[in-house]
């Protein structure tokens, strides 16, 4: 049967933010900024390894979409909808290099995680959402395995070598700085009435750096709060605005 609600098939949830994955996050918050209905459902728990990369899944009308853009392009058809309304020419090709940047980042999140991504094996979330064999499964093999396979990433990306943590440190911080320049005291990225795709991607990857545990944890979060308070700013009135919800979403 068709559906006519589309369907995210996502990542597990966790207590700190709703996703660990800013893909997941990104695509929730932009379809409650466009204000398009949708249900969620968890992928099985023995697909996270081999798909994870492939997450969120829209199902919606027949179609199965694999290809996050591609799906979302689908909805905004289908509900009447544009990515980019109220952008400038100039203003898109803004969005689409800061989008650059904002991949950047999660690279350096993704060395973080690299490292040490152990606070997702305890999770109060999952730790509820999982049955005892599941749970020992995902304790010590799920988040092991992701944890190496991260890692490999990285370094295949050429994130290594004993330097690279100082490396890392360095470029998350001239990011953050050049992210928070840009916004300034705006309450989005650009002038408009409603946030941009931008707006939600930049909210994703940066609640990542506000809310969940980091390796240069001190170091990345005080220079947050001292050197880019408007982004945190930012986080919060995003969270404030699209996620009422947040509390039940990520912790009940």
């Amino acid at each position: 049967m068709n559906r006519k609600t589309a369907l995210l098939t996502t990542l597990p949830r966790t207590v700190t933010v709703p996703y660990y994955a800013p893909s997941c996050l990104f695509l929730e918050t932009f379809l409650r900024s466009k204000l398009i209905p949708y249900e969620t459902t968890q992928c099985s728990l023995y697909n996270v390894l081999p798909r994870e990369h492939l997450y969120p899944l829209i199902d919606v009308d027949g179609y199965f979409f694999k290809n996050l853009m591609e799906g979302l392009d689908y909805l905004l058809a289908k509900y009447g909808k544009s990515l980019d309304s109220g952008l400038t020419p100039k203003e898109r090709a803004q969005a689409l290099a800061l989008s650059a940047l904002l991949d950047e980042l999660t690279w350096m999140l993704a060395y973080s995680r690299g490292q040490d991504f152990t606070w997702l094996r305890d999770d109060r979330k999952i730790i509820e959402d999982f049955g005892l064999v599941q749970l020992y499964f995902w304790r010590n093999w799920i988040v092991p395995q992701m944890q190496k396979r991260t890692r490999r990433r990285v370094r295949g990306y050429g994130i290594s070598g004993k330097s690279a943590r100082k490396e890392v440190a360095c470029r998350t911080e001239a990011m953050l700085e050049a992210l928070a320049s840009l916004l300034a005291s705006n309450k989005y990225f650009f002038d408009v009435n409603e946030p941009s795709w931008l707006d939600c991607k930049a909210f994703a990857v940066l609640a990542q750096f506000k809310y969940t545990p980091l390796q240069n944890e001190a170091r990345v979060k005080q220079f947050m709060k001292d050197r880019t308070p408007n982004l945190m700013t930012f986080v919060t009135r995003m969270k404030e605005e699209f996620w009422s919800d947040w509390c039940t979403t990520s912790e009940d």
